[in-house]
């Protein structure tokens, strides 16, 4: 299998992506660390096990949140939210003091999943400026010593979900995407006043919760934003639409990643992903559910239902129960459900048509537009981002199941558990031959990277885990629910 170190790898990612400021220090300046890319900037080693009672650095008491770290010299930034107050806070990395809370107080939370939080997308700096996103707020942006520099005021955006997509820095500019159900836009600004450089709507995108990446593709740079349906590439320079792929998921959240030439990303469809727990027959709810043998279902009968469409191993998270249906399926009002009505539900799910895999689209090349050249359906997550690395991509999905695929060709590598049960949220990273990946019950597992599945380490930590880790000069930052922890190998 062809190798591409990963040192080789970050050199082709643009500086202003994060991963150094020119002088030799490395950044973890957004979600995923430099250029979305899940890849520690620096070859120092990284423990191969998070023990809290060997390699625990310090672990500091954070507000609620579920946004990850973003690292800059030696100051760490996160988001947290207590109600209706939305804070950015400043943690020295050295010793995990709070240095600074800045917080903005919104009169009203915008509609979101019971999973999702107020304070979701990760903050990104480029080293002067520290910029915060909050759904329900907007753009907030302030200095490395907490003074304000300006903040962008937005409605509450009616977004299925709530909000989860992050800004991202992109050759001295601010890129931010915001797919919504009403008005969707990408736009670039000066980070230092929030002015608009460029604006470009998205007409027809829906709700999405993506972060797009940056890649640098024939001397222009890319903006690559995964909406709704739909993967797209914009020009930099001035926004103009470059090229797109069509027939991807209705629910985009993962942030691609890029590699051999090519973007990696999955699209996820409950009607043929091989994990879910799909429709039962109506038959059979009947012989569950209804208790007057009427042959039809009443809401109190089915009100026992946990779910019609399960993800698997999820701990019933995300699950569908048809009590959520009843109204929509009840076509006559006539507070019953029937067979015949039931199966508007089927129809429904059958017409889930656009693809369930791990993709690999190639950009347009010559006359060829751009294309899926493969793709590999097991396993495909629904929230962790794939990582691409050393000419492979990796992904785990709930249950803990974990998959490697050769990145040139789509070939299966392994498909293993990897003992970490229940749902997972939080994306894989790598550095130092070590991935590291986080479930939402708090268990961190350590893989050797590589075309060979090997597990190295498993930590339960105690706390949920909905964030990425960061990896920043021999450090992993783990942040759970109550805490941010940092872990690092004492030097002999």
């Amino acid at each position: 299998m062809h190798r591409t170190s990963i040192a080789a790898l970050l050199a082709t990612l643009p500086i202003a992506a994060g991963s150094s400021d020119g002088e030799g220090e490395s950044h973890w300046n957004q979600f995923r660390g430099p250029n979305g890319s899940g890849l520690a900037p620096d070859a120092k080693p990284l423990p191969a096990k998070l023990d809290p009672e060997r390699n625990l650095a310090w672990k500091c008491a954070l507000t609620g949140g579920h946004s990850s770290p973003c690292i800059w010299g030696e100051r760490i930034f996160v988001t947290g939210a207590a109600g209706n107050r939305l804070e950015t806070i400043c943690v020295e990395r050295a010793t995990g003091k709070v240095l600074w809370t800045r917080a903005v107080e919104v009169p009203a939370l915008e509609r979101m999943h019971e999973v999702n939080g107020a304070a979701t997308s990760t903050c990104a700096t480029d080293g002067e400026h520290v910029i915060a996103h909050f759904g329900a707020f907007g753009l907030v942006a302030y200095d490395f010593d907490g003074q304000e520099l300006w903040r962008r005021e937005l409605p509450l955006p009616e977004n299925t979900f709530g909000t989860a997509a992050s800004p991202i820095l992109a050759e001295g500019m601010l890129v931010f995407v915001r797919d919504t159900n009403g008005l969707s836009w990408l736009e670039t600004l000066d980070p230092a006043t929030g002015e608009t450089i460029w604006r470009r709507e998205r007409t027809g995108y829906e709700s999405g919760w993506s972060t797009p990446i940056l890649w640098r593709r024939e001397d222009a740079d890319e903006i690559v934003v995964y909406g709704v349906w739909r993967v797209t590439a914009y020009d930099l320079a001035d926004g103009a639409e470059r090229w797109s792929v069509p027939g991807l998921t209705d629910e985009p959240i993962v942030t691609p990643v890029t590699g051999e030439g090519l973007v990696f990303l999955t699209s996820y469809n409950m009607k043929t992903n091989t994990e879910v727990i799909g429709l039962p027959e109506f038959s059979k709810l009947l012989e569950d559910l209804d208790g007057d043998a009427s042959g039809d279902l009443d809401a109190q009968e089915v009100e026992p239902n946990l779910s019609v469409l399960s993800r698997a191993d999820a701990d019933g998270e995300g699950d569908h129960p048809l009590r959520m249906f009843f109204r929509w399926l009840d076509a006559d009002r006539d507070g019953k459900l029937t067979a015949k009505e039931y199966e508007a539900l089927r129809a429904w799910v059958d017409g889930f048509a656009h693809v369930n895999g791990l993709v690999a689209i190639r950009p347009p090349t010559g006359d060829a537009p751009a294309e899926i050249v493969w793709q590999e359906p097991s396993g495909v997550p629904e929230c962790p981002s794939p990582l691409y690395l050393d000419g492979c991509v990796f992904m785990v999905k709930n249950g803990g199941l974990a998959t490697c695929v050769e990145a040139a060709t789509g070939k299966l590598l392994w498909q293993e558990r990897i003992g970490a049960r229940g749902p997972w949220y939080s994306s894989p990273v790598a550095g130092d031959g070590k991935i590291y990946a986080a479930s939402a019950r708090g268990e961190v597992t350590v893989l050797a990277a590589g075309s060979e599945f090997r597990v190295l380490s498993s930590t339960d930590l105690g706390e949920r885990i909905m964030a990425t880790p960061a990896l920043l000069d021999g450090t992993v930052y783990v942040r759970t629910d109550e805490h941010l922890w940092a872990f690092r190998d004492r030097a002999e």
